[in-house]
């Protein structure tokens, strides 16, 4: 009896040499994670780099994963910088992620089920206001193909992508300092404050001239 009780104890022993995480004491971690400081972003992955836990935050943005003390959270989403957080003595953390500003990123965030278009492109309208440096676009056009979402340029035309009728022409509406214009080429971007493309409900009030997205542009 003694000889198995010393078996026993030299074998949990020696899985708590192969493994430190045996033993070690848990604590359930909780928090949100955003992105633009106050937007909550929905299945975003939770791991737990010790534990080995995980979890996927909900429809407020939330999420609880187990952890150990000294734990480390690594945070990530579609179209966003993943990081990687140190648990400390805390139990509620709020985790902000950075988008990474791309086509291809908003439409992974989307498609992901991250956010939602609509708040995406608003929070991105939102920001450009602030500190957003165009001068390194040789030309509004090619500003517009690498900023704006659901728009191709074509002959220095710009289009909506989402009319797939062929019998309408996808032109957008431009609208610089709140006019309408039929030309935006003489725009040097450096001169550009901020720039958004809009295509719903409130296009009404541009009649059927804005029936296919409205390109708004704003000067310094």
């Amino acid at each position: 009896m003694k000889k198995n009780l010393s078996v026993l104890l030299n074998l949990l022993s020696l899985m708590i040499l192969i493994n430190p995480a045996i033993g070690q004491e848990t604590r359930n971690i909780s928090g949100v994670v955003t992105s633009f400081r106050n937007i909550p972003l929905i299945k975003v992955r939770i791991s737990a780099l010790k534990s080995g836990e995980t979890a996927i935050t909900d429809s407020a943005g939330r999420f609880a994963v187990e952890c150990f003390n000294k734990d480390i959270l690594y945070v990530s989403a579609s179209g966003f910088r993943e990081r990687k957080i140190k648990i400390k003595k805390n139990n509620i953390y709020k985790i902000d992620l950075s988008f990474n500003d791309s086509q291809s990123n908003f439409e992974k965030a989307v498609s992901s089920g991250h956010i939602a278009e609509d708040v995406l492109r608003k929070a991105l309208s939102a920001s450009s206001s602030y500190s957003r440096d165009y001068s390194k676009y040789k030309s509004i056009f090619e500003l517009i193909s690498s900023e704006i979402y659901n728009v191709r340029v074509k002959n220095n035309v710009v289009y909506n992508t989402r009319v797939k009728s062929f019998d309408q022409n996808p032109k957008v509406l431009y609208v610089v300092d709140d006019k309408i214009v039929t030309d935006i080429s003489y725009i040097n971007p450096d001169y550009v404050k901020s720039i958004e493309f809009v295509d719903d409900a409130s296009t009404a009030i541009y009649g059927v001239m804005g029936a296919n997205g409205v390109l708004k542009i704003y000067l310094k």
